[in-house]
């Protein structure tokens, strides 16, 4: 975690009645945040509020996902030189910020960079 970022919990659903944890993204305020490989519905909230926000829909079939949790807008991209830094949360949970994007032309192949970095927590 980067100083003034918050947690949010993010969730995934094919039906929309079913849900699995798909990560914590840590953002600073008003980030979006670029998910991959997401199911067709998500919701999200911070993780010290109890409720979940509205669940999101695909809007189409590209493999990442654009989402601005603070509005609850997202839609399917293909990342652009715009993102670049965004936090980016694989299925799983793990995170990290994106370096560089490029899609070929044909739209079944990408190439990606996304930067991990960790921190020990002191055991008491």
């Amino acid at each position: 975690m980067a100083e003034g970022e918050v947690c949010w919990a993010v969730e995934t659903s094919k039906d929309g009645e079913r849900w699995r944890s798909f990560g914590k993204a840590w953002k600073k305020p008003g980030e979006p945040v670029l998910l991959h490989g997401v199911p067709r519905f998500v919701r999200f909230r911070p993780v010290e509020e109890d409720e979940w926000r509205e669940p999101l829909d695909r809007t189409g079939d590209h493999p990442m996902t654009w989402l601005d949790m603070e509005e609850g807008v997202r839609e399917e991209l293909w990342p652009g030189q715009e993102h670049v830094g965004l936090p980016v949360l694989l299925p799983g949970g793990e995170e990290g910020r994106l370096v560089s994007f490029k899609h070929f032309d044909d739209g079944n192949r990408w190439d990606w960079v996304v930067e991990f970095r960790g921190m020990r927590q002191p055991h008491p």
